[in-house]
């Protein structure tokens, strides 16, 4: 029996694909299937083929204990629509960038992350990353980077697939660059948490005011990111 092993790790976690047949041929086909599959997703994979006394996931592990601590996917379709929602860029790998890079406070991470998203997506008419920001009493927050500072700060200096991920997209990261030099040094200088009017997501008519009003946590839309960040840009 031959293995046929797709293998990925993303944030620290073994990803895996495994195809198993008696005939060589079967295995070839499949991997040039594969490989034809995720040329164009940009993260680390492997390919890997051993002999098995059968085709079950025990007799793989016992082949090789590498591949005891993976969690497998026994469709491929499925696995590689996975591996490419995993391979878009989204707020965890923009977090851990910019405070890996910048070291900013957590107040000005928060900022620098919705206006290089905000700024971004009204010029360029595309998202930079996958984010969701809500309205909290201070701002646009993105809740999920909240909770990971509030909880987990240990992690954020971990870029995971950061790297491979923006290759791709240099204009991102170029624009965030551009985003902490502006808003970052802004907001780090600025007594903006405390102060309301040195807060210009706080302006009349802005993204997080009109959600605000409906209720805090209320999320802060794409629509009217749109149609209002221009009143919440500083000079």
């Amino acid at each position: 029996m031959i293995q046929l092993i797709l293998l990925v790790t993303y944030r620290r976690q073994k990803l895996a694909y495994r195809f198993a047949s008696t005939h060589y041929q079967k295995i070839e086909e499949q991997e040039k299937k594969i490989s034809h599959l995720i040329k164009n997703i940009p993260l680390s994979f492997s390919i890997h083929t051993l002999s098995t006394r059968d085709a079950s996931l025990e007799a793989l592990k016992e082949k090789d204990p590498y591949f005891k601590d993976v969690q497998y996917e026994s469709s491929l379709e499925s696995f590689i629509s996975d591996m490419k929602s995993k391979s878009e860029l989204n707020d965890e790998d923009i977090a851990s960038y910019l405070q890996t890079k910048y070291h900013l406070d957590a107040f000005s991470l928060q900022k620098v992350l919705y206006y290089g998203y905000a700024g971004f997506l009204t010029e360029f008419h595309q998202r930079p990353f996958n984010a969701h920001f809500i309205a909290f009493s201070h701002g646009p927050v993105d809740y999920d980077i909240w909770k990971w500072i509030k909880y987990s700060p240990e992690t954020m200096n971990y870029q995971f697939d950061f790297l491979q991920k923006i290759a791709a997209k240099p204009k991102i990261k170029q624009y965030l660059d551009g985003v902490v030099k502006k808003y970052g040094q802004y907001f780090q200088k600025t007594n903006s948490f405390k102060n309301d009017d040195e807060n210009p997501t706080h302006n009349l008519g802005t993204p997080w005011s009109r959600a605000y009003a409906k209720g805090q946590n209320t999320p802060i839309t794409d629509d009217d990111i749109l149609k209002y960040h221009y009143l919440e840009k500083i000079d």
